[in-house]
């Protein structure tokens, strides 16, 4: 929720973040080396000022925050600690030290406030980080315990009705969440605070699929802060989710508006290309927005660029640039976004929609327009005797924003191990929390039913996906890998409507042949897990 500013994580090589012209370079280091000198003679205070001049030189910088955030922690700072380990998230989400050492800060920090709260000496502030702390930490309940303490004495605070709202939603208490604004909205608050209070409500009301409200509340934002972007890409999402395409694309470019995306953008000096601009004669630089799953699923408006332009490139992530280059073999395709080749305009995936004037779904290419390496597909070729096989991914990334209503917990797809099938898992990463489901599967009657296999990048996963019956996958970019060469899936979706599912019960617009499974009640994967079930027990009936 808002309650000032909203933080997004955006992909970032790493080679990419430390290649420097040697001058700059040089400077970086000459500065890092100044303060590891003086942090080794005690005084960190001047080797944090050092860093601090070091990110005023480049603020993208990742070697000096993690240094400047180590140097905060060992003075003792965890507050100040754990918003640079944050800012290294931001630069980078996947790098695994910096979200170790973030939960090492986030303890410290408890630690603090814990220490503060039993000797007495504890504010409001104290409350908040801690309850800030507990959250960041995924520990909802003792979280909530800490913010009640404090809204227990200013029930006003709208930084920590944001907050409490933010909880309850992680414990699935919704209309709780509502109702921690009801109290604000009849206080008496500035335009700002109303904006931000409606546009949290939107929210919450979008998760509670109350589309209308939801609606009217985005547009309640805007009519007290015309500028908050949030509630306009908000209120975007809204018309896309309801079909009205061209007025829901034309209001999603504002979201190049917000800063955290705006630094995602690839450094370019070059404009946008604009709605109806002609690109016959020009460089069209196109780049892969936001997550790959987006990536995957604006991929199919690649090629009709390369017909209207004189020349395409797509930066992309290095994972994914093989499998695009094979379906797009006239683009030209990169993955560092600092040294870009000359092009003339740029533009988003997400924003082709509109820059091609098609804004239905139905006027775009239809699948498969993504399609697997033959070479790599006959690694995973299996003798036609063999079990059927289907891949499954039950959990999105785990890094950045984890998105726990998305993800199924691997002991509720148990059912699943029923059939007689062998099933092959298409994520990378399995979370922490499935252990155990997982233990019981590799001991128990259905110990080799689930293969984990290594994937090297997109083109290895479409290589195996290729060689499946079909495909089961929570909202996650598998799903849209196999929406988009037409394989069987079925996607299991959440009650909370996202936007390009639209409100259709088990068919989407964008892949004519993939089955949606929707949750029916708030957090309960029981019902759609047995509807998937009986799907596929019925697929392999006609096999």
């Amino acid at each position: 929720m808002l309650a000032g500013d909203t933080g997004q994580g955006s992909y970032v090589s790493l080679r990419a973040m430390i290649d420097h012209d040697p001058a700059m370079l040089g400077q970086l280091m000459t500065l890092m080396c100044n303060a590891i000198a003086l942090n080794g003679a005690g005084q960190t205070a001047q080797a944090i000022a050092e860093l601090d001049q070091a990110l005023a030189l480049d603020a993208g910088f990742l070697p000096v925050h993690m240094q400047r955030a180590a140097l905060l922690l060992q003075a003792g700072d965890a507050v100040a600690a754990v918003q640079a380990y944050q800012a290294c998230l931001d630069i980078a989400p996947c790098f695994d030290d910096a979200r170790q050492a973030h939960h090492t800060a986030l303890l410290a920090l408890t630690q603090q406030c814990e220490a503060a709260l039993a000797n007495g000496v504890a504010t409001a502030q104290t409350y908040r980080q801690l309850a800030c702390a507990r959250l960041a930490l995924d520990q909802p309940l003792p979280a909530l315990a800490s913010i009640e303490q404090l809204l227990a004495s200013n029930p006003t605070d709208f930084s920590g009705c944001a907050l409490r709202a933010d909880i309850l939603l992680r414990l699935n208490r919704h209309e709780d969440a509502l109702a921690s604004y009801q109290g604000l909205v009849d206080g008496d608050i500035d335009a700002e605070q109303q904006a931000l209070i409606a546009y949290n409500r939107a929210t919450i009301l979008r998760q509670m699929a109350r589309y209308d409200d939801a609606l009217a509340q985005f547009n309640t934002a805007l009519a007290w802060r015309p500028s908050l972007t949030q509630a306009r890409v908000g209120r975007a999402h809204m018309q896309l989710l309801r079909g009205d395409f061209a007025a829901g694309w034309h209001e999603h470019e504002a979201r190049h508006d917000i800063v955290e995306l705006a630094r995602t953008r690839p450094r370019s000096e070059q404009p946008q290309w604009l709605p109806g601009q002609d690109v016959s004669r020009l460089h069209v630089l196109l780049w892969a927005e936001q997550g790959q799953g987006d990536a995957l699923q604006f991929a199919r408006y690649i090629g009709l660029v390369a017909t209207r332009a004189a020349r395409t490139t797509v930066c992309c992530v290095p994972a994914m640039a093989s499998l695009l280059a094979m379906a797009f073999p006239s683009c030209d395709f990169v993955s560092d976004d600092k040294h870009l080749p000359p092009h003339d305009v740029i533009a988003s995936l997400l924003s082709l929609p509109l820059l091609l004037g098609l804004p239905d779904p139905q006027a775009a290419p239809m699948p498969p327009y993504l399609h697997a390496d033959p070479a790599r597909s006959s690694h995973w070729r299996v003798p036609p005797a063999r079990r059927p096989r289907i891949g499954i991914a039950w959990a999105g990334r785990q890094y950045a924003t984890i998105h726990h209503t998305r993800d199924i917990p691997l002991a509720e797809l148990l059912p699943l191990f029923e059939l007689p099938v062998d099933f092959v898992a298409l994520q990378p990463v399995i979370p922490a929390t499935d252990a155990e489901a997982l233990a019981a599967i590799d001991s128990g009657q259905q110990a080799g039913r689930l293969q984990r296999v290594p994937l090297a990048d997109w083109a290895d996963t479409a290589a195996l996906v290729a060689e499946l019956d079909a495909v089961i996958s929570v909202d996650s970019a598998v799903a849209h890998l196999a929406g988009a060469m037409a394989r069987p899936v079925w996607v299991l979706l959440r009650f909370e409507g996202e936007w390009r599912w639209g409100q259709d019960p088990q068919a989407s617009a964008w892949y004519p042949g993939m089955q949606l499974v929707r949750q029916q009640v708030r957090g309960r994967w029981d019902e759609p897990v047995r509807r998937v079930r009986q799907a596929c027990a019925a697929m392999l009936a006609t096999q």
